[in-house]
């Protein structure tokens, strides 16, 4: 059980809090409740607390001085902040001193607490195992003050110190070196299960530790027969960092030199793990921001592996990644389904593949290319749970290719090349905007006709009426998704176009011959 301590001044809010059913169901304890912040630092000081859950507007101590104190004191304890509606700058000051969560006293109930704490379980949880981690590392490893360096580059990194503050810990913790000129190489390790938890589990934890002391060990020796200075450290997250310090070289040559130098040893200490790492190298950085700016390069370069399969990626200022999705991948997801419908399969691949052509080009962001690829999905009514697992563009043109293959069904039909002008936009229209609420009189306004003289003219040229035409699209639309996807049957039927589920329910039944649970049955069998 994790153990909980609650910070109120006003004694029917604790009252109310302990008889929540919600604190054993999510496997939290109440050890105790106080009314401000002096008389929550006596009782830690005495007992071991996993979370804390008080208000800010206390008497004596509030909330604000408490989370102060025990930030510096306790780093690890989580804190649930309690507030009214007028308390925002106070909250805004909590979560800036490290407070995790905040809620509304007046929202705060059973069904409102219940998720808050199985957040905080989740996070308490990876605080434990991040601690473990730290200590375990420290009593296997030590070749040196290793938690001071860790602590010292994660705050540089963070930018939170200032210059004086760096130095200041730089000599603390024991390193020689000043860094005024800096490179970085990164590595990164990258496992195939998709949970985050996969970084805390024992055997990855053990193998962290021993990896670490062989690539300390591999580049102390490096440091030694090449005259270079540099320091390793563990960052967390599978990620292992070389600072290689220059600031007593004055030729840009030979710090390139020396870069190189380090990031082939890196490679080579990674060629003979069991797991497979992606090495990123910076450019040289100077200056007071030398080791952020280092340390940002390296992972700036380590992201390229998406769209590079060279060994060792080394960071280019003339090749930055973009954060915009291309024109031509936004027009396709708007025109998707037509292509599919009009032109059929083969063009839409074709057009697929010119987007992801544009994507390499362009060095898009993974985030948008696998958003972009999400969102196509979604448009033709297929899904694929393992998009988090590409891991590069090739994988991305390997998904597109099964998926062309799939987003066009039997039933769908296909505009006449020879239709006139007046059905084309209707059909088109149709076939873009079915999920939406249309009909024919909303439909006969964008063609520019009448209702009556649309609906003469559409079964005329299309050989099918247009109401028959719109609900084939949604039928189908509702079949691809009952088939691909685990969505519930209501949101199918609402995604295809359906207003009314028990209508959709009738109609799939009438069209098909069983119901979409028996049919998405069928499809699974």
């Amino acid at each position: 059980m994790f153990k909980t301590l609650l910070v109120d001044d006003d004694f029917l809010v604790r009252s109310y809090l302990r008889t929540l059913p919600a604190w054993e169901s999510e496997g939290f304890q109440v050890e105790a409740d106080v009314r401000d912040g002096e008389e929550a630092l006596n009782f830690l000081a005495e007992h071991k607390i996993d979370m804390i859950v008080t208000d800010v507007s206390m008497p004596l101590m509030n909330g604000i001085e408490l989370i102060r104190r025990v930030k510096e004191k306790y780093p690890d304890v989580y804190i649930i902040v309690l507030s009214c509606h007028d308390d925002f700058e106070y909250v805004k000051e909590a979560i800036q001193l490290g407070a995790d969560e905040y809620v509304l006293k007046n929202t705060l109930e059973e069904n409102t607490l219940n998720p808050l704490l199985a957040q905080a379980k989740r996070k308490i949880e990876e605080r434990g195992n991040v601690n473990t981690f730290r200590h375990k590392k420290e009593t296997m490893i030590s070749p040196g003050n290793e938690n001071s360096e860790f602590l010292f580059f994660n705050r540089v990194l963070s930018g939170l110190s200032s210059e004086e503050e760096t130095e200041e810990m730089r000599k603390s913790a024991g390193i020689k070196y000043a860094f005024h000129n800096c490179a970085v190489v990164s590595m990164g390790i990258e496992l195939d299960q998709e949970d985050d938890e996969q970084w805390f589990e024992l055997d990855m934890e053990r193998y962290f530790h021993e990896f670490y002391k062989r690539l300390y060990d591999s580049l102390k020796k490096v440091e030694g027969e090449e005259s270079i200075n540099c320091e390793v450290v563990y960052l967390g997250a599978g990620v292992f960092c070389c600072f290689l310090d220059l600031s007593d070289e004055r030729k840009s040559s030979v710090m390139r030199q020396q870069l190189i130098l380090v990031a082939t040893a890196c490679y080579r200490i990674c060629k003979e793990e069991p797991h497979a790492f992606h090495i990123g190298a910076s450019d040289v950085c100077m200056g007071k921001q030398s080791i952020r700016q280092a340390y940002q390069q390296s992972r700036v370069a380590l992201k390229m592996r998406f769209y590079e399969e060279r060994q060792i990626l080394y960071y280019d200022s003339e090749r930055k990644m973009s954060e915009h999705m291309p024109g031509k991948a936004q027009q396709l997801l708007k025109d998707a389904d037509m292509i599919l419908y009009q032109f059929g399969k083969e063009e839409f691949l074709t057009r697929c593949l010119q987007v992801c052509r544009i994507f390499e080009e362009e060095r898009t962001k993974v985030k948008v290319v696998i958003r972009w690829l999400g969102a196509l999905q979604g448009i033709i009514g297929v899904e694929d749970e393992k998009l988090s697992t590409i891991k590069n563009i090739n994988q991305v043109y390997t998904t597109i290719k099964k998926m062309s293959g799939v987003g066009r069904g039997d039933d769908d039909f296909v505009i006449p090349e020879e239709v006139n002008e007046t059905v084309r936009v209707a059909a088109e229209y149709v076939i873009k905007h079915y999920q939406e609420s249309i009909g024919l009189r909303e439909v006969a306004a964008v063609a520019g006709v009448n209702s009556s003289y649309l609906s003469y003219i559409f079964s005329q040229e299309m050989g099918i009426g247009f109401s028959a035409f719109l609900l084939g699209r949604r039928n189908a639309c509702a079949k691809k998704m009952l088939a691909s996807t685990k969505l519930r049957i209501t949101d199918v039927a609402a995604k295809s176009g359906f207003n009314d589920y028990h209508y959709f329910a009738k109609t799939f039944k009438k069209l098909n011959g069983v119901s979409p649970a028996e049919y998405r049955k069928t499809c699974n069998d």
